[in-house]
């Protein structure tokens, strides 16, 4: 009999395809004019792409020896966040999944993505 091993999408991208992502990600966030303000805020850039790393490494299946606690909704609150800047975030998301990532894999990605957008929407959106 032959076994199917489901492989998490952390391990079809790997630790360094998920950084670059992440990378990618935020300096596009970091140029646009409606919510690079918020990234400009960040004191500790590297600290917090690593952090950003790790939830999605995690997210995506991957595991970690010592995983960090996230509160995703607790740690946005704060920005009052608005639905436009919400669209805009996950705009740029979908652009840099589909531009650095295969068709499906990005596709994956992106549906979790919708996932945090859609919780980001009822528990931090302002407007």
């Amino acid at each position: 009999m032959t076994h199917r091993r489901l492989v998490p999408l952390s391990e079809r991208i790997g630790r360094h395809g998920i950084e670059a992502v992440v990378r990618g990600l935020y300096d596009r966030l970091d140029a646009d004019p409606l919510i690079g303000h918020h990234f400009a805020r960040i004191e500790d850039r590297e600290a917090h792409l690593r952090r950003v790393c790790d939830f999605w490494f995690l997210s995506l299946g991957g595991r970690l020896e010592r995983p960090p606690q996230f509160d995703m909704v607790g740690s946005h609150r704060p920005l009052r966040l608005t639905q436009a800047e919400v669209e805009t975030w996950l705009g740029h998301f979908r652009a840099v999944t589909s531009a650095r990532l295969e068709a499906n894999a990005a596709s994956e990605w992106q549906r979790l993505a919708d996932g945090i957008a859609a919780r980001l929407r009822e528990e931090v959106v302002t407007d």
